[in-house]
């Protein structure tokens, strides 16, 4: 027969009035007596008092788990600062260009205006100048006439000069 257990010694501990308050609500909660829920903490636990106040083993390594994922997530943050950064890069270089477009394309429209009314300025005087050398041949024609008169009458002139004589 094995050897029974009796549980007949007494280790006793101080608290405050409202940790005992505290302990024996949950003792209460779990339906057993504050010596009982006692007794069951001290030896679900007594293994692991060399982790009160550090981390288990288990804590330790999810620890190092967030530590990385929050390395991960600051290299995230900087990716997307400089995809942020380089975004509004290409746009203010897009803005230029559209700016630079906008002006080319006003100078265009000026220059065209400007090549319009010269062209009509070159139509008028090409008219000018044609009315010009017609009214230069009509005034030619008229100068041989005139010459062709004058050196009619000279020779007439000269044939009653002649016949007179």
């Amino acid at each position: 027969m094995e050897k029974e257990k009796y549980r007949n010694m007494t280790i006793s501990l101080k608290v405050a009035a409202e940790e005992k308050i505290m302990l024996r609500r949950l003792a209460e909660k779990y339906k057993v007596s504050l010596s009982e829920f006692m007794y069951n903490l001290v030896m679900c636990f007594k293994n692991q008092y060399d982790y009160i106040g550090m981390l288990s083993p288990k804590e330790e390594k999810l620890a190092e788990n967030l530590r990385l994922e929050k390395k991960k997530n600051a290299k995230l943050g900087f990716q997307i600062e400089n995809a942020d950064y380089r975004v509004e890069m290409e746009m203010n270089h897009r803005i230029q260009i559209q700016n630079k477009y906008h002006e080319l394309t006003y100078q265009l429209k000026e220059e065209k205006a400007i090549n319009a009314d010269q062209a009509e300025e070159l139509k008028r005087q090409i008219e000018i100048n044609q009315a010009l050398v017609a009214d230069n041949k009509k005034l030619r024609n008229q100068k041989k006439d005139q010459q062709l008169k004058h050196a009619i009458a000279g020779a007439v002139g000269i044939l009653a000069g002649v016949s007179l004589k």
